[in-house]
């Protein structure tokens, strides 16, 4: 069902030609789906290609078994069903040199070889359709691609798409309530709030990434931002704020900030209660709340100190996010503050925009 839906929402944003690259279309919809794997989308830790063909209605046989990825498609984690078939290795040379020669086709091909038999030299045949000579030389041959002139047109897009649509209406059909719970999540994922997120602003609202992660933080991240400071978020989360921030031995800027709270597997794992959409538990490591509350909400990313830090450093300066190529360091901690000027007059200020209806 996660699939079936996912695509109705991939059709609706990108549209039925465009390459559906996992990478480039980050959406909440897509949660299951990952890039780990060299060559290939993973689903749940398995290739996710046959069932992308499956739902439109491709299975591989006998003859023609092989995934086999079309040469308009331009990414390697791409979605669109429509950009695979099952073919056979031939079929994969084909689109590969298609590739690098645009307009090879079985046309093409056919045209080659029936040219060469009635005389014409391989040289003027290369020059004439703009295809490497060595390439020209084996299609003449028939050294490779001697099936791929046969087979059937694979290109028949309509009736993929038609069998897409109707695979997606039986699966709703059939499992209403399992489509019911998709609709749920997706509607809650799209109304999620990181930590950073203001009153009456569009920012840090239902824009998350595939591990979580705010994408409108991370693009703060890239700034440098990097502070201590409990204004910077609404009053809603004022006090645990706060309160995390009471636990940790902050000191001078260059020091490691020690965690003072609570630790467990007898004192190897810091324990901050930190609730977030994006993990089963209430309770994160302390650096990682440490890195949410001070440079930006990364969901699912690991947090790490340095080597040479203490145990269970909360130093934003000494936090870092090894997955991530050419992370920011940041330069410096701007604000360090744990309070606001006037917490009773600030709050009688939030209870009555509440009142008032200025709030969202």
């Amino acid at each position: 069902m996660t699939v079936a839906k996912s695509f109705q929402l991939a059709v609706k944003f990108m549209g039925r030609d465009r390459c559906w690259c996992l990478k480039q279309f980050n959406h909440a919809a897509f949660n299951g789906f990952t890039s780990s794997h060299g060559t290939r989308p993973i689903y749940r830790g398995r290739d996710a290609r046959p069932l992308l063909m499956g739902l439109a209605g491709m299975y591989p046989d006998d003859e023609r078994a092989v995934i086999v990825r079309r040469a308009c498609c331009e990414s390697l984690y791409c979605l669109n069903p429509s950009h695979y078939y099952w073919g056979t290795k031939a079929d994969v040379a084909l689109e590969n040199t298609r590739r690098r020669s645009a307009g090879l086709d079985t046309t093409l091909i056919t045209q080659l070889r029936q040219e060469w038999d009635d005389g014409a030299k391989v040289t003027a045949l290369s020059k004439k359709y703009q295809i490497p000579y060595h390439t020209a030389r084996r299609i003449c041959n028939r050294e490779t691609y001697e099936e791929v002139a046969e087979t059937e047109n694979r290109d028949n897009l309509a009736e993929i798409w038609t069998h897409v649509d109707q695979s997606i209406q039986q699966l709703i059909a059939d499992h209403p309530q399992a489509a019911r719970q998709f609709e749920i999540s997706y509607h809650v994922s799209n109304e999620l709030q990181c930590p950073w997120h203001r009153k009456g602003s569009t920012k840090h609202k239902g824009n998350f990434g595939l591990m979580g992660e705010c994408l409108d933080c991370m693009e703060e991240l890239q700034k440098n931002r990097c502070t201590v400071d409990v204004t910077n978020f609404d009053f809603k989360w004022y006090w645990q704020v706060r309160r995390f921030w009471e636990q940790v031995d902050i000191r001078g800027e260059d020091e490691c900030w020690t965690w003072l709270g609570a630790t467990r597997k007898n004192n190897t794992e810091s324990i901050a209660y930190f609730p977030s959409p994006f993990h089963s538990g209430k309770t994160q490591s302390a650096s990682r709340v440490a890195f949410w509350l001070s440079r930006g909400y990364t969901g699912k990313y690991r947090i790490f100190s340095k080597k040479e830090c203490s145990a269970f450093c909360c130093n934003p300066k000494h936090l870092t996010i090894r997955e991530l190529k050419n992370f920011p360091e940041p330069s410096g901690i701007e604000t360090i503050k744990l309070t606001h000027d006037n917490i009773f007059e600030h709050t009688r200020k939030a209870y009555t925009e509440e009142e008032s209806g200025i709030t969202e």
